[in-house]
């Protein structure tokens, strides 16, 4: 077993930023956002297996929440599965014991970040053997976009907590992921809100613990990113013009903003 700590240039901080996406322009001309979004529904998808079709040995593999799991034919003569990561070291290895199927634990596995591209899976007859079975390539990654940014009057029939006088001000942003594995949402930062005119900074950012697996999740907002008046005053949207307002999400794994 070798050390497990990756060195790989592509190695991925926990707190990357995802490229700032300009993606909606909000017209605060009578405090109206201006866009054209469908309301989406609040389900997330999972991705389906990693693709194995060039292999005869293994029958699927998967990210499982921090699980990645490995599956070999029946016929096969696998008794032992080695991981190697991107730098090619070895990560981690199983024995089926007799089963078809083992797991190698992804997520989790370091405290503060995790090699991602493409690892190797490699099937042998037992631990001591130098002539593999089979090999197959997978990538581990997380590729997160901002796709939408949504305001709550606008699509009031969203999941928001309608139980707060104010839910009509919240927002809301749509991230998918088209990576393998899933990765974790900590922070929405909101530049040019309304909100955010109201007090001294020019963005409001609130902290987030949402997962995003493969697929698309809708991540709320926690504060009235809509305000226009509160203790430190008021907006009088008839004087406003159409201003930008960019959100930046902050997530465990994804690439650095280019």
């Amino acid at each position: 077993m070798t050390d497990n700590t990756p060195t790989h240039e592509s190695r991925i901080a926990r707190r990357s930023v995802l490229a700032t996406i300009g993606l909606s322009t909000v017209g605060l001309a009578g405090c109206t956002s201006n866009t054209d979004s469908e309301s989406p529904n609040n389900s997330t998808e999972d991705g389906s297996g990693l693709d194995t079709e060039d292999s005869e040995v293994f029958a699927n593999v998967e990210m499982n929440d921090k699980k990645l799991e490995v599956a070999v034919t029946e016929e096969s003569a696998t008794e032992v599965i080695t991981l190697r990561d991107p730098d090619d070291e070895i990560v981690d290895q199983a024995s089926l014991e007799g089963d078809t199927e083992v797991g190698f634990e992804i997520l989790g596995r370091y405290e503060d970040d995790i090699a991602t591209g493409e690892y190797e899976l490699t099937a042998l007859e037992n631990s001591e053997s130098n002539n593999p079975i089979d090999s197959t390539i997978i990538t581990l990654d997380a590729a997160c976009t901002i796709t939408d940014v949504l305001w709550a009057a606008e699509n009031p029939d969203m999941d928001w907590d309608k139980n707060s006088p104010v839910w009509d001000e919240y927002a809301a942003v749509v991230i998918k992921n088209k990576g393998t594995i899933p990765s974790l949402l900590t922070e929405l930062r909101w530049k040019g809100a309304p909100a955010a005119k109201l007090g001294r900074d020019d963005t409001v950012s609130y902290h987030h613990e949402t997962r995003l697996p493969p697929g698309e999740t809708t991540a709320y907002s926690f504060g009235q990113i809509y305000q226009t008046s509160g203790a430190g005053g008021s907006l009088d949207c008839s004087e406003l013009g159409t201003e930008p307002m960019t959100v930046t999400a902050v997530v465990q794994v994804g690439p650095d903003p280019s």
